[in-house]
């Protein structure tokens, strides 16, 4: 399985020419997942050419404005180009009012939109089950209610068929796709899933943790440990004072860099950056000193997740 991740916004509070507000996209070769959805979403979407109606989930983390002002907007485009699928939403207390109130500003939409409001605790809840796939989140150190989110992808190790994929009679175009882990819908309707055409060896978990904004949370440690990835609110420096940082939510470069020590991640991604800081690699060189795998996201950078 190969999952791309793209950040479309890594600034903090109000937009800069060089950063979006917090938006990412992550794609896993079924869904398109935006985590937080800032204004100027759209713009970005264009610019990386991914059509909206191609979003498949929305995950919002908390409902401050620079993390959902981009909703509207987009759930407008989405009617306005004819969407029909479902189109999936979850979010902390208010997301239902917040949806409803656009939805009937944009009038009646051709599309579902199933909502999943989350009261998020320390203790580590599931959202959402999919086919391969899972949400789970807890409560982030915030001024507001924020979840922190974890995605979690079921992948599966093994020898393809091909035997049984002719028996099948699924396409050579998609074997790479099943071998990979996707489930894929043929011409004629059918859905093959991979455990069709795979002889199961092993499996495996890959896990990536958004913790929107926070401060230095114990139950952030608890939903990240062993994660691939880990992207952290990073809105200050390690020369900020750290008692008025936390009690703004938010961490310092070496907040974030210490609770991916301690839960034992492979990646660390800091985001939510105050435009204070021109160079984001700052940050990035904080951070290194007490984790060493650690990058300072910029706008439309991309990385991938291998299984």
């Amino acid at each position: 399985m190969l999952i791309k991740v793209t950040f479309l916004g890594t600034g903090a509070g109000t937009p800069s020419r060089d950063r979006y507000l917090p938006a990412i996209l992550v794609e896993d070769g079924q869904r398109k997942i935006l985590l937080d959805v800032g204004e100027g979403i759209q713009y970005r979407l264009l610019e990386i050419g991914v059509s909206p109606l191609k979003i498949t989930h929305v995950f919002i983390t908390h409902m401050h404005g620079d993390h959902i002002f981009g909703l509207p907007g987009l759930l407008a485009t989405m009617a306005m180009l004819g969407r029909e699928e479902d189109l999936v939403i979850s979010g902390p207390h208010g997301i239902v009012n917040f949806v409803k109130s656009n939805m009937e500003i944009v009038g009646d939409p051709p599309f579902h939109v199933q909502i999943y409001e989350i009261e998020p605790s320390e203790g580590i809840k599931d959202i959402i089950n999919e086919e391969n796939f899972n949400l789970q989140c807890v409560l982030a150190k915030h001024t507001v209610p924020d979840c922190a989110y974890s995605l979690n992808w079921r992948t599966y190790i093994g020898r393809f068929n091909p035997e049984r994929a002719r028996e099948l009679g699924v396409p050579v175009k998609y074997w790479k796709r099943l071998h990979m882990g996707e489930v894929v819908v043929l011409d004629d309707g059918r859905v093959i899933k991979p455990e069709d055409v795979v002889e199961v060896r092993s499996s495996g978990l890959v896990r990536l943790v958004y913790t929107g904004d926070t401060a230095p949370s114990d139950s952030v440690i608890n939903i990240a440990r062993d994660a691939q990835v880990l992207i952290h609110d990073s809105t200050f420096s390690a020369a900020e004072d750290h008692s008025m940082v936390w009690n703004q939510g938010h961490s310092r470069s070496i907040d974030a860099a210490e609770i991916a020590r301690k839960a034992g991640v492979n990646r660390l991604i800091l985001t939510h950056i105050s435009n204070r800081y021109s160079d984001p690699e700052l940050l990035a060189v904080e951070a290194s000193e007490v984790f060493t795998n650690v990058i300072a996201a910029r706008d439309l950078m991309s990385l991938v997740i291998f299984s």
